[in-house]
């Protein structure tokens, strides 16, 4: 059973505190017990992600390790509160936009995640929203469940094909790599957009070519994005960029919410200069702009990317070993480069 936030059951002197920071799939107690952790040096708190800031950094003072949910932001405030005792934080996710990892350089803070079992869901998830979107589901689905549907009809809800189109994926990382894997069934012409070229995407049989964003969204039949969210990918996708993709193309993002300015899309979709959208992730989540939520060219699902129960038992047995490795004095398998070498 779960402690009370903020409370271990009778810590012995010089023990360690783990703080488990969300209710995680599958069972870290166990995980942690197998580790050689004692219970009582063990807290979980499964709703710290909805706790005011605050209470959050009452919880973790004290804290050796923390493993923490994305909606749980780590920065300063966050790490001075748990205190220099805190050595490693292990994030349930793959992106680290919720961690502050120059503050967690200065204090020599390790920071790890889990990238292996976010790979292959996300990328499911991502052709999904594409196949969704393309063919109009959305729009087939409310129609065929009104009972105001006519029969067959010809002209009816036309999407576009995919079959030969080309597909850029904007950030060719773990997952946009997954995502490119995915359109060899398509037969579609892959472009991606990196920081650095990527060999292994370049043969056959997917035989893409590198672009920079501005020359591949005008050819995309479909965008993906997969991108990390930092400084210079935020609103990635604006007025600007979203009008160079073609009018007939369609916009997915499966990364993070703030890489699409979402007003513009909205105005874009709703002018309809852009056949649609498939969304798993929003600027303010867990709000939606209700701009999105009236357009009927746009799919909407609540961030579920990552969400199968094989893949989040396998992220909580990474961010346990991880953790459990720092604390026995191994390396992580997952580290995050937070700067220079700490």
């Amino acid at each position: 059973m779960s402690q009370p936030p903020g409370r271990t059951k009778n810590p012995r002197p010089g023990a360690r505190r783990i703080h488990v920071l969300l209710d995680c799939v599958g069972d870290p107690l166990s995980l942690l017990l197998q580790r050689g952790i004692h219970r009582s040096e063990i807290t979980i708190t499964p709703d710290a992600g909805s706790l005011p800031p605050e209470r959050v950094r009452e919880i973790v003072r004290g804290a050796t390790a923390v493993l923490a949910p994305l909606t749980v932001t780590i920065d300063a405030a966050f790490l001075d509160a748990a205190g220099p005792a805190l050595r490693v934080i292990s994030n349930y996710a793959v992106g680290i936009d919720n961690i502050d990892l120059a503050a967690c350089h200065e204090r020599s803070v390790l920071v790890c995640n889990g990238p292996p079992p976010m790979v292959e869901p996300t990328a499911d998830i991502a052709w999904t929203l594409l196949l969704a979107t393309t063919r109009r589901l959305r729009a087939g689905i409310t129609l065929a469940e009104s009972g105001s549907w006519g029969g067959y009809d010809s002209k009816l809800l036309l999407g576009h094909r995919l079959t030969g189109g080309t597909l850029l994926v904007v950030g060719a990382g773990r997952i946009g790599a997954a995502v490119a894997r995915r359109a060899i069934g398509w037969h579609m012409r892959v472009l991606y957009t990196a920081r650095s070229e990527k060999p292994d995407l370049h043969g056959p049989p997917i035989s893409a070519s590198r672009v920079t964003l501005d020359a591949g969204l005008p050819l995309a039949d479909a965008v993906v994005l997969t991108t990390s969210l930092n400084s210079s990918t935020r609103h990635l996708m604006n007025a600007r960029t979203i009008g160079l993709m073609k009018r007939t193309a369609v916009l997915v993002n499966v990364s993070r919410g703030p890489v699409v300015d979402e007003g513009a899309l909205a105005e874009a979709l709703h002018a309809g200069r852009i056949h649609g959208a498939g969304l798993d992730v929003f600027e303010h989540e867990p709000k939606i702009d209700p701009r999105l939520l009236d357009a009927g060219n746009v799919v909407l699902l609540p961030h579920i990317g990552s969400a199968t129960v094989e893949d989040r038992m396998e992220l909580t047995r990474i961010c346990i070993a991880d953790i459990a490795n720092v604390l026995d004095g191994s390396a992580p398998s997952f580290p995050v480069d937070t700067g220079p070498a700490i």
